[in-house]
């Protein structure tokens, strides 16, 4: 979407995805993230968790990644900031979704080609507990005349 296709108080909803063990392997390997929380069952219920736990920069992943699958971001420029707050365990076959709100839009003053959009991005499991919040502060593009 265009920076002039936002509105504040828009809201938009993510599809839903399973976090499979092999999101969690594959997500730990290629960063080598190899902590044994996220990699080994008897691990995690020792640490208290049922079973392992999705690593949280994985369950961001996932859930940006559905973002995306929405359009919002076909016209991003950059990803200026975001803050992100993790509020509890992704585990494997946990399903996902987000839920995004337009919660500012500013007009920018040098670049007349773009403009900064303020997002909340709440991700639920599949009992509806949030897991995850983040506000994004991205640039688009606007539409050209």
């Amino acid at each position: 979407m265009y920076f002039e296709e936002f509105n504040q108080g828009d809201k938009f909803s993510t599809r839903s995805r399973v976090v499979t063990a092999t999101d969690i392997d594959t997500f730990a390997i290629s960063t080598a993230a190899v902590n044994p929380l996220f990699l080994d069952d008897k691990f995690a219920r020792a640490m208290g968790f049922e079973r392992r736990v999705a690593p949280g920069l994985l369950t961001l992943s996932l859930v940006v990644g559905l973002v995306y699958s929405l359009g919002l971001f076909d016209h991003l420029h950059a990803l200026l900031n975001f803050s992100v707050n993790f509020l509890s365990p992704v585990n494997v076959g946990d399903e996902i979704k987000g839920t995004v709100e337009v919660i500012e839009k500013k007009e920018t003053k040098r670049k007349e080609d773009r403009g900064i959009v303020v997002l909340k991005l709440n991700c639920q499991n599949q009992e509806g507990k949030q897991v995850l919040e983040v506000t994004d502060f991205v640039c688009l593009l606007r539409r050209k005349s």
